[in-house]
């Protein structure tokens, strides 16, 4: 009895110290689990800040990241030498604070949006100041970063230096606009000397045959025969002065002009594209509210083409000295047989004892301006069959519009 008894003891006794021994190494198992996924974080934990870091001191890119309040958190080394300031410098600074002064509402108005939670992010072409106080151009993409340690956001900026690019770019426009220039006033010339000469000789004539008439009208007895052929042939050589300008009208009314069917919401798109870059150095935010009912127009392409980028024009060189720089442009079904064509900015405006003389031409604010843009842009609109006009805006800027008879070629 005693002998099983100690039997039992000892199988007890054994069965514990196994079971000791399986929790012993349970236990072993999970702690060689936790090493290896601690491990595996920490492997992947330096994958991900030797990514980032690669991000971070790529050549091609700058890198920046601001608080809440808009000031610099850090920026790479491709973001310092394209501003020339240190990491340190740019801590005490905000984008604004290198951004020229006369253009910073644009990007003030944005990042409110971003901060306000209107936006997530936004795109912008725009100028900074270098310390050295040189201007270069930068293709900007911003957007929000979430940071619930600080129950706030941080803002995270990409940049890319376009200065080259856009330098080419104003290279470009300059030649183009004096090469359109140089043959304009080629044919300008060719044109004035043609209508010179086929006006000089009527008049040349007109002239010697008056000269003729009194002549024989002073003798004594007058000669009347003879005065009354001169008095014909002045007739005659006027009639054929009249018929000169008659036929230069016609030329410039482009009777011959060929007209279609024309979707004016697609034409102000392609002017709208036409003028993008320039939208975009100025910092010139548009705004488009174009009717998808609007029924098409008959006319000639390229001339109502050059009225609607005639306004246009007008309007980002009426935003010229003014910081808040908005324009708007619209187009809308009046009537089943009219349209309306709105374009609308935030400049300076047109002073109220103007607003009546701006179409006259060779009349012009500009001081460069020669007077004839508005002039020929209304001509073009009445040849049409429509009407143009200028208002003064609702709180500032000037607005123009203009109608077209719609699905008809109007007065040809």
């Amino acid at each position: 009895m005693v002998y099983a008894e100690s039997r039992r003891d000892w199988r007890n006794t054994d069965g514990f110290v196994e079971d000791e021994r399986e929790q012993r190494m349970t236990e072993q198992g999970a702690v060689d689990r936790e090493d290896k996924s601690v491990a595996q974080l920490e492997r992947e934990l330096r994958a991900n800040e030797e990514r980032w870091g690669a991000v971070m001191a790529n050549p091609f890119m700058g890198i920046t990241v601001l608080d809440r309040n808009q000031y610099f958190i850090m920026a790479n080394s491709t973001y310092q030498n394209m501003v020339g300031y240190t990491n340190d410098e740019l801590k005490k600074l905000t984008p604004l604070a290198i951004t020229p002064e006369g253009e910073r509402e644009l990007n003030k108005a944005l990042f409110k949006e971003l901060q306000d939670g209107k936006r997530q992010h936004f795109e912008l072409v725009k100028r900074l100041q270098r310390k050295d106080g040189k201007l270069i151009w930068i293709q900007l993409y911003v957007f929000k970063i979430p940071d619930q340690e600080s129950a706030g956001q941080h803002t995270f900026g990409m940049s890319f230096d376009i200065t080259e690019k856009m330098q080419a770019q104003d290279a470009l426009q300059v030649a183009h606009s004096e090469l359109a220039r140089s043959v304009q006033v080629s044919r300008m010339a060719a044109m004035t000397a043609s209508i010179a000469h086929e006006i000089n000789q009527p008049l040349a004539a007109i002239v010697a045959n008056a000269s003729a008439g009194s002549r024989w009208i002073a003798q004594v007895p007058p000669a009347l025969d003879e005065a009354q052929e001169c008095f014909e042939q002045i007739v005659g050589e006027g009639q054929r002065a009249a018929d000169v300008v008659q036929s230069v009208r016609a030329m410039f009314k482009s009777k011959e002009l060929t007209r279609a069917s024309i979707n004016l919401n697609q034409l102000i798109h392609e002017v709208l594209t036409l003028v993008q870059g320039t939208l975009q150095r100025r910092g010139i935010v548009v705004h488009t509210e174009l009717d998808k009912m609007l029924i098409p127009v008959t006319g000639n392409q390229v001339q109502l083409q050059q009225v609607i980028f005639n306004l246009v024009t007008n309007a980002i060189e009426a935003m010229e000295l003014v910081s808040d720089r908005t324009m708007l442009v619209k187009s809308a079904l009046e009537s089943p047989g009219e349209v309306r064509v709105t374009v609308e900015d935030s400049g300076s405006g047109i002073d109220p004892k103007n607003i009546d003389r701006i179409f006259d031409s060779f009349f012009t604010t500009k001081s460069k301006g020669m007077g004839m843009g508005l002039s020929i842009c209304r001509s073009i609109i009445e040849s049409h069959g429509g009407r143009l006009w200028a208002l003064p805006g609702n709180s500032k800027g000037a607005v123009f519009q203009f109608t077209l008879p719609a699905g008809s070629s109007g007065d040809e």
